[in-house]
């Protein structure tokens, strides 16, 4: 059952390279290691489902890095928020130019650049935001070396033992792939979407904003079946794990080493499961958790679950809507070609 169920493959790998930025976050006790990790799993994640070469890894640390510095500047104005989220959405959802599976780096960029400019911002208590996102990038930077440093032994191992070394060391990538079918709509989809969730984000009474934005892009997957069904598990998983996650956490102990390693947990869920739908709610339920466990009232745990739901079905308007008028607009095209012109 749990062979099904549990990717005991990527989930242990994960697991070894968060390892060091983990115990770097216990032995100093600086917070910002543990906001990193979402780091190194996002690289670990498009390195292994795009494909990516150690440059290509490489690369994505840097954009994730330059994401969060910009993503952290603009939350100091909505207007310029919801342009640099817009923005974001745009080059996530354009890099699908390059390949479907290239959706994993598109989505594994985003995430990273939105949550950990939003925790940077939050914490700034009257200092610069942009002074704030160069302190963090080291961190963020420093979090990717694991990966970097498995894939460029990857590689190597593959030149030593005479195997296909890939397209070697300059190389992006370790495959070529088409365009993503229906890339354009998608573009159209996660910057409506994405537009629209952001500029909710100002409003009296919206916590946790970038739960909302999130869950406004993931729903735009390239194509409407799989999207209906992202949808679909998000908000089983929010509905589902949310409360769980709350009865759990009004009995744990509310000390900062709990709340360190849900932090981490919290992160590994994103390797853990072979299904969508159990890997969002067991995320959702650990976050739940560490909101209490943090000490902060329980109700508060009820926005994740407000934020998914809300995100999440404005995605899948803008993805209906663009769906049908791009079918639309294809097929008065085939019909302006097929129909005969009358003769005057």
């Amino acid at each position: 059952m749990f062979n099904g169920l549990i990717n005991f493959r990527m989930l242990s790998r994960g697991a070894i390279l968060l390892s060091p930025i983990f115990i770097a976050g216990l032995v100093t006790g600086d917070p910002m290691w543990f906001r990193a990790e979402i780091v190194t799993l996002s690289v670990f994640i498009a390195a292994e489902r795009s494909c990516l070469a150690p440059v290509g890894v490489l690369l994505h640390a840097l954009a994730i890095g330059l994401g969060v510095l910009v993503m952290t500047l603009s939350l100091g104005r909505p207007e310029t928020f919801v342009m640099a989220s817009v923005l974001l959405a745009i080059v996530c959802a354009g890099i699908t130019a390059a390949g479907s599976s290239m959706r994993w780096t598109g989505s594994f960029t985003f995430i990273p650049v939105l949550y950990i400019g939003f925790a940077t911002a939050d914490n700034a208590n009257g200092h610069r935001l942009g002074q704030l996102g160069l302190e963090v990038l080291p961190y963020l930077l420093c979090s990717a070396i694991p990966v970097i440093l498995a894939s460029s032994a990857s590689l190597l191992s593959k030149q030593l033992a005479g195997g296909s070394a890939g397209r070697g060391w300059l190389a992006l990538r370790q495959v070529t792939e088409a365009p993503a079918p229906g890339c354009f709509e998608g573009i159209v989809a996660a910057a409506l979407a994405v537009g629209v969730a952001a500029s909710l984000v100002e409003w009296p009474g919206i916590h946790y904003g970038q739960w909302l934005v999130w869950s406004a892009a993931s729903v735009v997957t390239g194509d409407l079946a799989t999207a209906r069904a992202k949808w679909n598990d998000r908000m089983i998983g929010a509905i589902v794990g949310v409360p769980a996650g709350m009865l759990v956490g009004v009995f744990m102990p509310h000390a900062p080493v709990f709340f360190d390693v849900l932090t981490a947990a919290t992160v590994l869920t994103l390797v853990a499961f072979n299904r969508y739908v159990i890997a969002f709610g067991t995320r959702c339920a650990l976050h739940a958790v560490a909101i209490i466990v943090a000490g902060h009232a329980v109700f508060l745990a009820d926005y994740r679950a407000i934020d998914v739901v809300a995100g999440s079905v404005i995605g899948i308007v803008f993805v209906l809507g663009t769906h049908l008028i791009a079918g639309s607009l294809k097929g008065n095209r085939t019909d302006g070609g097929l129909r005969p012109r009358r003769i005057e």
